[in-house]
């Protein structure tokens, strides 16, 4: 394994009006508004085999969204899982696969967590984001490392790449501030470096005490009380390297750091004491270096190291010490290697292999200090004709693992193959049908395998089986009035091996099982229409609407609460949906967005004492754009939870009621 990991190591749309210029009569000259340039965007991501959702930068700006977890929220078939405030700790599920089959990019490079499987949004606020990418299975770009093949679905965050229009520096600062002690300032500069490269350098801090009031049901009467140990300090830097150089070779570097001081809100029904404490340290540095060789070939590299750091305090445990106070440290080294190969301008193959070693210690007792070794290969295939997509890939996965102390668990080996087909039936009409198919797995965490007692060495791979098709329509109106475009899909997924938690002596002794099963149903469907009328007045509105139906279906001859048979997962809606409604005018740009959840559970009997109602949660945003002295300034105000009702996402973790932001932001 050492020796094949050793041999492994071998736009943000622009918005311009072309000025009509005195030309030949022979010629005609076209005008590009901003509605042609994102339709086009629309029309691309429609073309996709694989339902594919797209938040650019100027509708995140709108959207009034602070953190990742917020934009997410508004995009079809996802369920974030939000502990309460700015604080809290923020998880997302697509299609109710879970949380560890959810993939995270950050420009292009996965993001990970060997620990827990899982990657707190919170920690990613959205200064300096150009768009925000939701792929279920994987889009069609086969041109990628093999780990982004290797999740159900890939949330993907692209930072803004400098563009200098004339200058040679760019500067943005800004300040926003708001409810329960919210302030975040952040800052970016940007230089050219020759005539070829560029650099980056952007920060953040932000801090919030989070004592939002709410309210609670204590007995007959119902009290007013504030949110105890939920605020948060927070700090990020990174800086980037871009390179474009002839033949087509590209350069981006980054490094990223990030540091947090947390309190951790209690669960309000059992607990009035909240005093547990989290820190958080991650530092990783990632490369990728890209070149074409004509026509037909194209190869790329990527190259990460990554650092976690993790501190948990409790003061309240009873043990010889009379407190908790872990540590966990992570490291992962990464490299990958692609070539593409394109023997027809229609046709093309490519080749990924990723090296990956994980590595975990902690200060618990006799902690395993468990060592992974992962291999990943990829062949992938994409045609691409006027009326027709076809993508189709197989995956190799082969790991092996090593430990300090006890057993470690057995090495894995898998092929998981994925097929997508998008066809245009006709010629005069945009509409295309689509068909995906994939079959994912995910390697049990290291909490899964190594945590204390809990952990079962013999733990299996959780294996999901994807199925879904659907349609994509798209009209462009005539002249200046935009587009329309409408999706809809249905899926099923199903998950065997599904890890869960049982009693295995007694209601304290528990265990990680392969013994769980969901079967998944669901419709997705969408629309949008972005209108654009004379004298600088625009309009744009986009709905999506989800139903699942996910069922426990674990065997009921081996779990020992066959009660739970046939009921829905915890914290999966049947109906959901959002909308987003922008209004630009000359003077000013007004923004509406509803997010809306049905009811749901937060156990896994759906029993009324278990039953969480639904909620509504409406946010207005006004913001003005102006130059002063050659600076484009923003000043944009926030209503969140229009409301201000303190509904709970997770149960007994009431959300802030009513808040109100303010912003400016600076450009030069």
């Amino acid at each position: 394994m050492l020796r094949r990991l050793a041999l492994s190591l071998i736009v943000l749309p622009a918005c311009l009006a072309v000025p009509a210029q005195t030309v030949p009569d022979s010629v005609r000259v076209v005008n590009i508004d901003e509605v042609g340039v994102t339709a086009g965007r629309v029309a691309r991501r429609l073309r996709s085999a694989m339902p594919v959702q797209v938040l650019d930068g100027a509708s995140l700006r709108r959207l009034g969204a602070l953190q990742l977890s917020d934009a997410v929220k508004m995009m079809n078939g996802v369920a974030v899982k939000d502990y309460g405030g700015i604080g809290g700790l923020k998880t997302v599920s697509v299609r109710s696969l879970g949380a560890a089959h959810t993939g995270v990019t950050y420009d292009g490079v996965p993001v990970t967590d060997a620990q827990t499987g899982q990657i707190d949004l919170g920690r990613f606020t959205l200064d300096g984001v150009a768009a925000v990418t939701l792929s279920d299975g994987q889009d069609d770009d086969i041109f990628r490392p093999a780990r982004q093949f290797a999740s159900a679905s890939v949330l993907a965050v692209t930072t803004s790449r400098p563009e200098f229009d004339g200058k040679d520096v760019n500067v943005s600062a800004s300040l926003k501030g708001g409810s329960f002690g919210l302030v975040n300032p952040s800052m970016r500069l940007e230089g050219r470096i020759g005539g070829r490269m560029a650099l980056a350098v952007s920060g953040d801090y932000m801090h919030v005490r989070g004592d939002y009031p709410y309210r609670q049901d204590n007995g007959d009467a119902t009290v007013t009380r504030h949110r105890d140990n939920s605020d948060v300090g927070s700090w990020h830097v990174e800086a980037d390297l871009f390179g474009q150089f002839d033949g087509g070779r590209e350069l981006h570097a980054k490094a990223y750091y990030y540091a947090s001081s947390r309190g951790l809100p209690t669960n309000i029904l059992y607990n009035d004491y909240a005093g547990q404490r989290l820190w958080d340290r991650n530092f990783f540095v990632q490369g990728r270096y890209s070149r074409k060789y004509g026509r037909d070939w194209s190869l790329s590299a990527t190259v990460k190291w990554n650092r976690s750091y993790n501190r948990y305090y409790d003061p309240s445990v009873y043990n010889s010490r009379g407190y908790d106070d872990d540590r966990y440290k992570q490291d992962e080294g990464y490299l990958s290697a692609v070539a593409m190969w394109r023997p027809l301008p229609v046709l093309s193959f490519s080749l990924a292999t990723d090296g990956i070693v994980n590595a975990m210690n902690a200060t618990l007792d006799g902690f395993a200090v468990p060592v992974r070794y992962t291999m990943l290969n990829v062949l992938a295939g994409r045609l691409v004709l006027d009326r027709l997509t076809l993508t189709a890939s197989v995956l190799s996965t082969a790991t092996r693992e090593t430990v300090h102390r006890g057993q470690a668990a057995p090495g894995r080996h898998r092929f998981s193959p994925a097929a997508a087909l998008s066809v245009k039936p006709f010629a005069r009409s945009d509409l295309r049908i689509r068909l995906m198919y994939k079959d994912v797995f995910r390697l049990p965490t290291f909490n899964d395998l190594y945590y204390g007692t809990v952990g079962t060495r013999t733990l299996r791979p959780e294996q999901a089986m994807q199925l879904s098709g659907g349609m994509t329509w798209y009209k462009q109106l005539g002249g200046r009035m935009g587009y329309v475009s409408a999706t809809a899909d249905a899926f099923y997924n199903r998950v065997t091996d599904k890890i869960v938690a049982v009693p295995t002596k007694n209601l304290f002794i528990w265990s990680m099982m392969n013994i769980g099963r969901v079967d998944i149903k669901g419709v997705e469907a969408s629309a949008e229409t972005s209108l654009d009328w004379p004298c600088g007045v625009g309009f744009t509105l986009s709905a999506g609407y989800t139903w699942q139906r996910a069922l426990d279906k674990t065997d009921r001859a081996v779990m020992s609460y066959k009660a739970t048979f046939n009921h829905q997962i915890p914290y999966t809606p049947r109906h959901s949906g959002s909308v987003r409604c922008d209004v630009r005018l000359p003077w000013l740009t007004l923004g509406w967005t509803a997010v809306v959840s049905g009811v749901r559970y937060c156990n896994q009997y759906n029993a009324a004492d278990y039953r969480l109602g639904g909620y509504n949660d409406h946010t207005l945003t006004a913001s003005r754009d102006f130059t002063l002295r050659g600076t484009c300034i923003r000043v944009q105000a926030e209503v969140l939870n229009v409301g201000g009702k303190n509904y709970e996402v997770v149960k007994n973790y009431p959300m802030p009621g009513r808040q109100y932001r303010l912003g400016v932001v600076f450009e030069y």
